[in-house]
């Protein structure tokens, strides 16, 4: 170690021992270090690195790093003893188009903002081809006043990512929340919340997890509603990042969610009614919180959604996964409904679920279907109720089988997707006329870039149909600003929305205005919500999608 250093201070009249080529602004915040620490380095360009570098006992190059393998190959004439780059997330591999005899890394674990930034006591990843070219990198970062710790070829991607999570997309949480205040007519919302982000980040680096505040750590469910709401209605485009990062806050908040799988062990499949009960039984009598998923498979991300806010609510999840024969008519996709259980059960286990209940038809109907559960067809008989398309014996079904998961589950929520805006009515009611003791969540719709609400049938479309097919959220969203600007006749909003269908050649099913909780037809917007809902076939598959406009219920809010 003594003889590296003598070689990283050497006496005036020595050649400078270190090259830094690159003059960007890890380039120049290295050779400032060195000047203010003693440590000859001479800087050069990409362009003169070979002419540089001749003779020199190290070379460090501070490029992109797409250029570091050409730069390294630039030297490969007459090569330094030592060549090493400053990237925190490329390999040696790059370096040995150099020819040197050994290869280092030293990455300052440091944001780069200006064109010179301190490096004293600034944490460095550091790599070597052998000890000694490791040793070297690790007397190079000491003398410059860094702190050296040590990072392997084969962990370096992981690293990387986890310096730019907390680095670059902290700068993006917080631009977010920025925005978020700019948009609530807040001014000079970088100043206002500087002071808190400070603050929040010494606590951080005092007590880890234990400073986490705030209302998911506190369990302030109607709170963490309020922000979707505000949300959905002020920047529906965050969404997406509150629910994640509700999620990751929740986990951290509980301190078995901070083992893997949350201490509660592995995900279990179930797939006997028998099975179920007995595994949630000593959850119930433990007091926990048991909330219910009902799937019928093929997640996207609107089931995970659904399983997200439930983590966020309940202690225990579980989500069911089954194809429910008896919500099917007859020529319906039921033999080609799409199934992947492989795939649900790892999506559902990287979501936190606690249990799959995954049975048979002849587990859920040992003696075929018998009983029904029916709602009024004031609900049922409508839209995808009406007996000249699916007819009610599509919501006879969905009713049934949602009551029998509810009696075999027991939970205390139940969560559905808004998409299925008139399942969600049909369950509601349900609920409350037969006194089901379950909160019915229903949570905004999940919807792809195109606009397009996300479903199991997508999986049919090809790639022209999938761009025709978002013409249906096009419609409602042309509705929805119609709406916003005045327009109170429900036959000019349903007009707005086949207008956008024929554009892209599409016929409906149907097109129809109703109330959002009665399910009455309307003629126009009169300050109760209303519901404008759409289907139609695009190819092999079915379409539904809706928007509540007007009113100021929970119905009204959450469209994603």
């Amino acid at each position: 170690m003594r003889e590296l250093e003598r070689t990283l201070v050497p006496t005036p009249t020595e050649r400078a021992p270190i090259v830094v080529v690159g003059r960007g602004r890890v380039g120049t915040s290295l050779s400032a270090a060195a000047r203010e620490a003693g440590v000859p380095m001479k800087p050069a360009s990409a362009a003169d690195a070979p002419h540089a570098c001749r003779g020199a006992t190290a070379a460090l190059l501070c490029v992109p790093d797409v250029a570091i393998a050409a730069t390294a190959a630039s030297l490969a004439s007459d090569p330094p003893a030592l060549v090493g780059h400053v990237s925190g997330a490329t390999t040696l591999d790059p370096l040995a188009a150099s020819a040197a005899s050994a290869v280092f890394s030293l990455h300052p674990l440091q944001t780069f903002g200006g064109a010179s930034t301190p490096l004293a006591s600034a944490p460095a990843a550091v790599a070597g081809s052998d000890p000694a070219a490791e040793s070297f990198a690790v007397a190079l970062a000491e003398a410059l006043g860094m702190i050296p710790f040590s990072v392997p070829d084969q962990r370096r991607a992981a690293y990387h990512a986890a310096a730019s999570i907390a680095s670059n997309f902290f700068v993006a949480l917080e631009e977010s929340a920025t925005g978020l205040m700019d948009a609530a007519g807040i001014e000079d919302a970088r100043e206002l919340l500087a002071p808190l982000v400070l603050r929040t980040a010494a606590n951080w680096a005092e007590r880890g997890p234990d400073a986490l505040t705030g209302p998911i750590a506190r369990g302030d469910a109607a709170t963490v509603e309020r922000h979707r709401e505000a949300l959905a209605e002020t920047a529906p485009e965050l969404l997406p990042l509150y629910e994640a990062m509700a999620e990751r806050t929740r986990a951290l908040g509980n301190p078995r969610a901070r083992q893997p799988r949350g201490g509660r062990g592995l995900m279990r499949t179930v797939r006997t009614k028998a099975a179920l009960r007995e595994a949630l039984e000593p959850e119930r009598r433990a007091g926990r919180r048991i909330g219910l998923v009902p799937t019928m498979g093929c997640f996207h991300e609107g089931h995970l959604a659904l399983m997200r806010r439930a983590q966020a609510e309940c202690d225990i999840v579980v989500v069911s996964l089954f194809v429910n024969p008896t919500q099917f008519g007859p020529g319906e996709d039921l033999e080609i409904y799409p199934r992947d259980e492989a795939h649900d059960a790892e999506l559902a286990s990287a979501e936190g679920v606690d249990l799959l209940f995954a049975p048979s038809a002849e587990e859920m109907y040992p003696d075929g279907p018998g009983a029904v559960v029916e709602v009024d067809l004031e609900l049922t008989g409508v839209l995808d109720g009406d007996p000249e398309r699916r007819g009610p014996g599509h919501f006879h079904g969905v009713t049934t089988i949602v009551a029998k998961l509810f009696n075999c589950v027991g939970p205390d929520a139940a969560y559905f997707g808004r998409k299925d805006a008139q399942q969600a009515v049909v369950i509601e009611r349900m609920v409350h006329d037969l006194d089901f003791p379950v909160e019915i969540v229903v949570v905004p719709t999940v919807r792809e870039e195109s606009g397009l609400a996300m479903s199991s049938r997508n999986s049919y479309l090809d790639a022209a149909e999938r761009e025709r097919a978002a013409a249906l959220s096009r419609g409602l969203r042309a509705a929805e600003r119609a709406a916003a600007e005045g327009e109170r006749s429900a036959e000019a909003l349903v007009e707005a929305v086949r207008a956008e269908l024929r554009g892209a050649e599409i016929e409906p099913e149907y097109v129809e205005a109703r109330d959002a909780e009665s399910l009455a037809p309307v003629n126009e917007l009169n300050g109760r919500p209303v519901l404008v809902a759409v289907a139609a076939r695009v190819g092999r598959a079915r379409l539904i999608d809706s928007v509540v406009l007007g009113g100021d219920t929970d119905k009204a809010k959450g469209e994603a």
